[in-house]
C-alpha cells in the first residue's frame, strides 16, 4: 500500500540530485557533449542561457525519484530485484519509448546511444540511493 507520508525525501532529493549531476556529466566535453552536439547538428552557440533548462531538468530529476520512490515502495523489492525494475525501465520503457520516433525524424543510432545509455546509469543510481538509505 502506498503511504506517502512513509518515503525518505532526504533519498528522493539526493537521487534526483544524483541523477541531475549524472545528466550534466554525460552532456559535458567529459563524456559524450561533443557527440551530441554534432549528432544534434547544434552549436554550443545556440544552446543559449542554461539557466531555464538547468531549473527544470532538476525539476523532472526529482520527479522522476518521486516515482521511482513510491514504485519501489509499493512493489517492496530486495535491492537486487529492485536494481532490475531500474534497469527494465530504463531500457525497456524509457529508452524504448524515446526511440520510437528516431527513425522518423532521421536521427542516428548514436544519439539513440546517447540517451538510452544516459537513462541506464541515471535510474541505476537512483534505484541504488533509495535502496539503501
Amino acid at each position: 500500500m502506498l503511504e506517502l507520508g512513509s518515503l525518505n525525501y532526504l533519498a528522493i532529493a539526493l537521487a534526483g540530485a544524483a541523477k541531475f549531476i549524472i545528466g550534466g556529466l554525460w552532456f559535458s566535453p567529459i563524456l559524450f557533449g561533443d557527440l551530441w552536439l554534432k549528432e544534434t547538428g547544434l552549436k554550443k552557440e545556440e544552446l543559449g542561457s542554461p539557466r531555464d533548462a538547468l531549473l527544470t531538468g532538476l525539476f523532472i530529476c526529482i520527479l522522476v525519484s518521486f516515482s521511482f520512490a513510491i514504485i519501489l515502495q509499493m512493489l517492496m523489492l530486495d535491492l537486487r530485484s529492485a536494481m532490475a525494475v531500474g534497469v527494465i525501465i530504463a531500457i525497456g520503457i524509457t529508452a524504448a519509448q524515446i526511440g520510437l520516433s528516431f527513425p522518423f525524424e532521421g536521427r542516428s543510432l548514436k544519439l539513440f546511444l546517447i540517451y538510452a545509455t544516459q537513462c541506464v546509469a541515471e535510474f541505476i543510481a537512483v534505484v541504488l540511493i533509495l535502496s539503501l538509505m
